[in-house]
């Protein structure tokens, strides 16, 4: 089949969102021909990797913004330039499937729908879906503030692109339930794409012996991602036995050490700021578990990073992360009722490593590929 591609992102050499999009690319490619349009600094880096590990059936078209510099509105004004070269490329080749990669609202690239027989997807996507009225207590003044300006925006953007996006696709995939709540006829697959570990599995630093537990906390210290809801826990009788090693820097850095002295837990929270991405992967093959209640995540590499590394995840039951994990790989935490006390309860109920999982591993994406592109496209 001939595939068209469009991301914004696509890049070899980053293991997150855009080298995700990379991933999917060349799962596309083993089985169809396919054409991706991508920003010029990707094209680049993805051109230069093609000279060493070639593939076949990818072409890259580069497609510039006239400015070097990004802004907060370049991805959405990229996308309506893609949608004009889209148009423009399938008069040309009549390509089979249009496929909108960009992670994002900013929509797709709808035009191609009407201008014959073609199958237009959109997705994985994450959106920015807003944190639950039962949980915005957590986020402070300037969180609370911040999350009000969030909805705002997000409500705009959903009338006047997810909802047309949606409409004009074919098919409709949300990374994770809680976008799939804001798409019709959407269904749900995770954009990770993690390359297995061979190490990792058995017994954490505590298990098995007298001393405390290790939990890790990785990411940027902001109020949605619920560092003080991690503390907190830690304060319960459940969670005793558990100390908590803070990797990463932010704002709510202070507000969280406030708490943690108020609490008593003060000597079981270790803040160690920023630190190399590889120091937190080595970290997640030696700890208890990953504590990771964040109210929002509508991209969990780190849980699928730790997964894939054997350390079990402990998680709200929101965005990605709860996607993610699976029976017997940690908990998902229900977000209603005492949130603190079944957090601290699921952590107390972590009594071992698990085996790596290579549930959300490259190899997996041809296949669900294969299926996404074979049917047959709606009639517009």
């Amino acid at each position: 089949m001939r595939i068209l591609i469009s991301a914004v992102r696509c890049d070899p050499g980053d293991r997150r969102g855009s080298g995700a999009a990379w991933a999917w690319c060349k799962a596309a490619a083993r089985d169809h021909d396919v054409t991706l349009i991508t920003r010029g600094d990707s094209a680049d880096r993805i051109d230069k990797d093609l000279t060493v590990r070639p593939v076949p059936g990818l072409t890259v078209v580069r497609l510039d913004l006239p400015w070097r510099r990004d802004y907060w509105w370049s991805d959405s004004l990229w996308v309506r330039r893609a949608e004009l070269t889209a148009q423009r490329l399938h008069a040309e080749q009549e390509f089979d499937v249009i496929h909108h990669l960009t992670v994002g609202p900013a929509g797709v690239p709808g035009g191609v729908a009407h201008q014959g027989v073609v199958k237009v997807i959109w997705g994985p996507v994450g959106l920015s879906t807003p944190v639950p009225l039962g949980l915005m207590h957590w986020l402070g003044a300037g969180g609370l503030l911040a999350e009000l300006v969030r909805r705002a925006g997000a409500a705009v953007t959903r009338r006047r692109f997810n909802r047309r996006a949606a409409r004009q696709a074919d098919l409709v995939v949300a990374q994770d339930n809680d976008a799939a709540a804001l798409l019709d006829r959407a269904v749900v697959e995770p954009v990770v794409a993690i390359r297995p570990v061979t190490s990792g599995g058995g017994a954490g630093h505590g298990f098995g012996a007298s001393g405390t537990r290790t939990a890790i906390f990785a990411g940027r210290l902001v109020p949605d991602k619920g560092l003080l809801l991690a503390i907190s826990a830690l304060a319960r009788p459940q969670a005793a036995r558990w100390e908590l090693r803070v990797m990463g820097d932010g704002p709510d850095w202070r507000r969280a050490e406030r708490l943690a002295d108020n609490l008593g837990v003060r000597d079981r929270v270790e803040f160690r700021g920023d630190v190399p991405r590889e120091q937190v992967l080595l970290a997640l093959l030696r700890a208890d578990a990953l504590f990771a209640p964040w109210l929002q995540a509508p991209a969990a590499w780190t849980i699928a990073e730790s997964l894939a590394r054997g350390c079990p995840v402990v998680c709200l039951d929101r965005g990605a992360a709860a996607a993610l994990v699976g029976p017997g790989e940690g908990a998902v935490v229900a977000w209603r009722g005492d949130v603190v006390g079944a957090l601290a309860d699921a952590l107390g109920n972590v009594t071992s490593r698990v085996e790596p999982v290579k549930r959300w591993t490259p190899d997996r994406l041809p296949g669900i590929l294969a299926g996404w592109y074979s049917a047959e496209p709606a009639r517009h």
